[in-house]
């Protein structure tokens, strides 16, 4: 399960040992060790203490890939709003609906081809 390699991740690129994270959380280290290497998993109370604790979304424990979620929300929102340049492109994307979003997506990915 790719939960607690993920787990894992998140907990070493904090540089927390499983005590550390067993304490934040609350609950005893070789429950944390359950989750990281034996398929157990936790209930939504302590995955959300987990990803509090971690700075990093549920959604970035779950995945399939972590490596494409290793930068968490908090800091996609502290970027975005202390830059003006990103603050005011989201601010106009906010106001399209999805096709316009997608459409404004691949334009991008199409220019950064073109480079």
């Amino acid at each position: 399960m790719a939960f607690g390699k993920n787990l894992k991740k998140a907990r070493k690129n904090k540089g927390f040992t499983q005590n550390d994270l067993a304490e934040i959380v609350g609950v005893k280290r070789s429950t944390i060790a359950g989750y990281e290497s034996k398929n157990q998993e936790p209930s939504y109370k302590i995955l959300r203490k987990i990803s509090d604790a971690l700075d990093c979304s549920i959604d970035s424990l779950l995945a399939h890939d972590y490596d494409t979620y290793t930068v968490s929300e908090n800091k996609i929102s502290e970027e975005i709003l202390n830059n003006k340049e990103l603050k005011s492109l989201f601010n106009e994307m906010r106001k399209m609906d999805s096709n316009n979003i997608s459409f404004y997506k691949r334009l991008i990915k199409f220019i950064e081809t073109e480079k």
